[in-house]
């Protein structure tokens, strides 16, 4: 393939990138306005999206909850008259069998066993709990659901609470509560005997791997607070500062107050600035299992949410700007590349396309060509060609050969072909195919031949006052050259030579034998 097809094949490929780059980055006003639809109708979605996946987390809550409330060794810790170590060592077990039943791989912050009274009897990987930790300075449960899970009630009930939750001095969590029904009483009558607590934290962890499934940033809040977002800085670490930065919006407009009034839980998304950035924002409250028709009347309302952030899509002058640097990078980068191949050619393979010529008059049987330097980048080349071919044609090497008096190499050994014969060798009718002579040369083994010749070429040449210094490997290397190359032009079965001496001059001439 040519220089010019290459550069002209480099010159589209890098036209042809910088207009389709131009066009993606510069879609016009009727595209953008297609982006934003789309933008927006996935900010719709991605709130319901998002609700589900809190839906079924709590759901998964609920049943290891009330699976672990069941354990016959958490009924045993619980059950009256248990000795404190007995107690410690059946919950334990009770844990220890939780962990082998649910494989999670994150570990609950939060498990622990609480008698009627709303203390904390056992926790898992704590020796000493605070037996307290669920209740105020005046000795009142903080959670609701607590309280309503450790109630006596006749018949006995089990109560199964999971929700998002603001655990005192933990933050947010995804807490699940069941009651603890001992079966095995002594007058054969189920009793409540305490709950089981089971608690993850609503961390910037579950936050970010929200973010992974939906796509886009999202943030838990309780109230007025945000407590973590999926926000990340260069190190890879939470934002703690978008906190602050996003506090706003649950009071900006009807968002927050629509989500919560909602039956669906969801408001519809709203576009909004933070951080200096243009975002869809969606809010969501958060679901609770039981629905809230099947608790108490006094039952406190949900107050924790998400916030989902869409980015919208760019402005127009920043598409301009974007268009105006791809066409900009575009052209320079076509120069520099028409001019690099420029300089190349220049300096290489012009270099290349001499040693390229030289090259070929070897193989149309110029034996006695030699390279020339041709340029600092090839010299080795065109040096290590010229040692090949002297080793070959067993002639001196470069450095080696003795000059003329005009400073030209004397090439010894030189074997002189009859240019005329082969120009006008025939076609195979107009060839003697009936000869005997040609017969017997067609006949004649290839090692006998090339030693025949070459004593007659030597015998003939000092016969003429003409003797020469020819190597016998030079000669046959010669020889060989002309026959493929005559053989290959008139399309014949071998070519071989005969000694012709005319005018005190000596010749080969060759002899096609079809």
């Amino acid at each position: 393939m040519s220089r010019t097809i290459i550069g002209a094949i480099v010159a589209v490929a890098i036209a042809v990138l910088t207009a389709v780059s131009y066009l993606v980055v510069t879609a016009g006003l009727a595209e953008r306005v297609k982006v934003d639809a789309k933008v927006q109708m996935n900010a719709s979605r991605l709130p319901s999206q998002a609700l589900n996946n809190a839906r079924l987390d709590l759901l998964n809550i609920s049943a290891r909850v009330e699976a672990l409330a069941g354990d016959e060794g958490v009924m045993a810790a619980l059950r009256a008259g248990t000795p404190p170590a007995d107690r410690i060592r059946e919950a334990d077990l009770g844990f220890e069998r939780f962990h082998s039943n649910t494989k999670d791989p994150t570990a609950p912050d939060v498990l622990a066993l609480v008698d009627t009274t709303g203390n904390i009897l056992a926790m898992d990987g704590v020796n000493n709990p605070v037996a307290s930790e669920l209740k105020s300075k005046d000795g009142k449960l903080t959670w609701p659901g607590l309280a309503l899970a450790i109630q006596q009630t006749t018949p006995v009930r089990r109560h199964v609470i999971a929700e998002i939750y603001n655990y005192p001095g933990r933050g947010l969590m995804r807490v699940g509560i069941a009651t603890v029904v001992d079966t095995r009483t002594a007058d054969g009558v189920n009793k409540v005997t305490g709950a089981v607590v089971l608690a993850y934290s609503q961390s910037s962890k579950v936050a970010r791997e929200e973010q992974g499934v939906l796509g886009v940033e999202v943030a838990y809040f309780d109230g007025d607070k945000v407590y973590a977002t999926s926000f990340r800085r260069g190190d890879g670490s939470e934002d703690a500062r978008m906190q602050q930065v996003i506090a706003p919006l649950l009071g900006q407009g009807e968002l927050v107050k629509q989500a919560f009034a909602a039956d669906g839980g969801i408001a519809s998304p709203l576009s909004v600035s933070v951080g200096g950035k243009s975002y869809l924002v969606g809010a969501l409250r958060m679901p609770r299992y039981p629905a809230t028709k099947n608790l108490p009347a006094d039952y406190p309302a949900v107050t924790a949410g998400a916030l989902v952030l869409a980015p919208a899509s760019r402005n127009v002058p920043e598409h301009a700007t974007a268009g105006r640097l791809v066409l900009v990078l575009g052209i320079v980068a076509l120069v520099l590349a028409l001019g690099a191949m420029w300089l190349s050619s220049r300096r290489i393979l012009d270099q290349v396309d001499e040693l390229e010529v030289g090259v070929a008059e070897i193989i149309n049987g110029n034996l006695e060509r030699t390279f020339r330097p041709v340029g600092a980048d090839l010299d080795g080349l065109a040096n290590g060609l010229n040692v090949m071919l002297a080793r070959l044609l067993g002639r001196p090497e470069p450095g080696e050969e003795e000059m003329d008096d005009d400073g030209n190499p004397i090439v010894p050994g030189r074997v002189e072909f009859d240019e005329d014969a082969e120009a006008s060798i025939g076609s195979r009718a107009s060839a003697d195919t009936n000869s005997p002579e040609l017969a017997a040369l067609a006949r004649e083994p290839e090692p006998d031949y090339y030693k025949r010749v070459y004593t007659e070429y030597l015998d003939a040449r000092r016969a003429t006052g003409n003797p020469d210094e020819v190597s016998f490997e030079g000669f046959i290397a010669k020889l060989r050259v002309n026959e493929g190359k005559l053989k290959a032009q008139h399309q014949c079965k071998a070519v071989r030579f005969r000694v012709v001496t005319k005018d005190n001059k000596v010749t080969l001439k060759p002899v096609p034998i079809f």
